[in-house]
């Protein structure tokens, strides 16, 4: 009973863990993310290129208070990357903005 409850957990797993896959945002349609939690995430150190597209990424609702700074594309130095998507910024580079 223990196996076949084992390969059962086995075969279901992988169905429940996928998840869709990010929507497109940005590009030269600018391009809208759909869900109200979301926002466009441009490759890093990509901010203020002609026509770049992203991905449509959720805001965290609940980041750690850590210290390992990153600079938005805002020219904003968040206190680490979690605080920067919840703020819906994308990345411009690791550590404090000049």
């Amino acid at each position: 009973m223990r196996k076949l409850v084992f390969l059962l957990a086995l075969l279901v797993s992988p169905a429940l863990a996928d998840e869709p896959p990010a929507e497109m945002c940005g590009g030269i349609a600018a391009i809208q993310c759909k869900g109200e939690n979301q926002f466009c995430e441009l490759q890093a150190g990509t901010c203020g290129a002609a026509d770049q597209s992203g991905l449509c990424q959720e805001k965290p609702q609940i980041c750690t208070r850590e210290y390992r700074p990153v600079c938005g594309c805002d020219g904003k130095t968040y206190g680490n990357d979690c605080e920067r998507r919840a703020a819906g910024v994308s990345l411009l580079k690791e550590g404090m903005c000049s």
